[in-house]
């Protein structure tokens, strides 16, 4: 792998890493934000829910569009923007404001991301491409390991205004990196695949929308979760999105050794009861919360490799890209779905003891039907395997 390559990967991990804690942080972040706009903590679903419904519209569409534009031109301008957009929060103090800045934001994270990645695959030849898009996917991780504790820890002490702030600078340096280190004579990056949508299809591109959606729909209220049912104090929370940071991590490590193994049903059917297990800890056991984080983000890491493992085994390479897209708007289209559902819950705007045991016990049924998917799914794939080898071409 060359120098350039090397340094183009990791600029794009960069933007990657921003763009996700842009999107990421104003969950937990608005725990602190809600007396100032004056609406109910369990209105963060409404700010975030807008975000992926306009990332879903955008990042479809990027796919249609990106060969036509340049990618590095077209990065700095919606870097640019989306700084500008996200230090304009601190200018207002008025929901439906909030809410039309963070969907203008969603518009330019989903592109965003779609072009970045993109281009990175169009720059990189075979052997060096899961190579790439791993240093990509790793700025994921880092967000749930050092953006966000890093940012809720400056939050506890500086107030909830320096995120922004400083999102905007990260915007600034991506800008800077961007300019400097990708080349300027880069062309299209790919205009996509069009594919034939079948019943099979999205039935496989939906086991990832499927697994996100349930850890998900807490998503909204989980620091209100952390703080009041587990008994967290509020300098913990760092901690608390650290450690879980890294068990993801860790998860997500030990999950593609345990799924070639044991395959990716029953991995899903050890982490469904280790995810279930964790949202019992909400309910039945105080002042376990490290415990909760680790097992809840851990399994929902787990849960979403033996997923994606059995959705790969699906689409022919030359279709993939396709695929990969829907997936990806079944997925945001998903987690949208889930933080609009969580507002929608706890519309009187009380996290009290009944409504929020009713929105974890949702969330517990949901998580049930994954390996009952991936059940079928594999038998699916078992079938066509057999269709193929017969001369068939399987089930499409």
């Amino acid at each position: 792998m060359t120098i350039n390559l090397r340094r183009m990967g990791a600029i794009i991990a960069f933007i990657q890493f921003t763009n996700a804690l842009e999107y990421m942080i104003f969950n937990p972040l608005f725990v602190y934000m809600a007396p100032t706009f004056q609406v109910p903590v369990s209105w963060a679903g409404y700010v975030s829910g807008i975000y992926t419904l306009a990332s879903v519209i955008s990042g479809i569409g990027a796919w249609r569009l990106v060969g036509k534009l340049n990618p590095r031109k077209f990065l700095l301008v919606n870097m640019a923007l989306l700084g500008a957009l996200t230090l304009m929060v601190l200018a207002t103090q008025h929901f439906i404001l909030l809410l039309i800045l963070r969907f203008l934001a969603g518009l330019l994270g989903g592109m965003t991301m779609g072009v970045a990645s993109s281009l990175l695959i169009n720059a990189a030849d075979q052997e060096h491409r899961a190579r790439l898009l791993a240093t990509v996917i790793s700025a994921f991780s880092l967000v749930s390991i050092i953006g966000m504790p890093a940012m809720l820890f400056l939050c506890e002490r500086f107030g909830w205004q320096t995120v922004p702030a400083l999102i905007g600078v990260l915007c600034l340096l991506a800008l800077i990196t961007i300019y400097v280190g990708l080349p300027k004579a880069s062309g299209g990056a790919g205009s996509g695949t069009k594919i034939r949508i079948t019943p099979t299809m999205l039935l496989f591109a939906s086991g990832n929308a499927l697994t996100q959606f349930s850890p998900m729909l807490l998503l909204p209220i989980l620091v209100p979760l952390l703080l009041g049912n587990m008994r967290a104090s509020s300098e913990a929370l760092p901690w608390l999105f650290f450690l879980g940071g890294m068990a993801g991590f860790a998860a997500t490590k030990l999950s593609g050794s345990l799924c070639q193994r044991f395959g990716g049903y029953r991995l899903s059917l050890a982490a469904t009861a280790v995810f279930i297990t964790s949202l019992l800890m909400v309910l039945w056991l105080d002042g376990a919360s490290w415990l909760f984080m680790i097992t809840f983000l851990g399994a929902s890491y787990s849960r979403l490799v033996a997923s994606s493992a059995v959705a790969i085994r699906f689409p022919d390479d030359n279709w993939r890209a396709g695929f990969s897209t829907l997936q990806g708007g079944i997925m945001s289209f998903s987690t949208a779905l889930a933080f609009m559902l969580c507002s929608l819950w706890l519309a009187d705007g009380e996290m009290s003891q009944q409504a929020s045991t009713g929105l974890i016990a949702f969330s517990g049924a949901s998580a049930l039907l994954l390996p009952c998917l991936l059940r079928y799914q594999e038998k699916i794939l078992v079938r066509n395997a057999a269709e193929r080898a017969t001369g068939g071409v399987g089930e499409l």
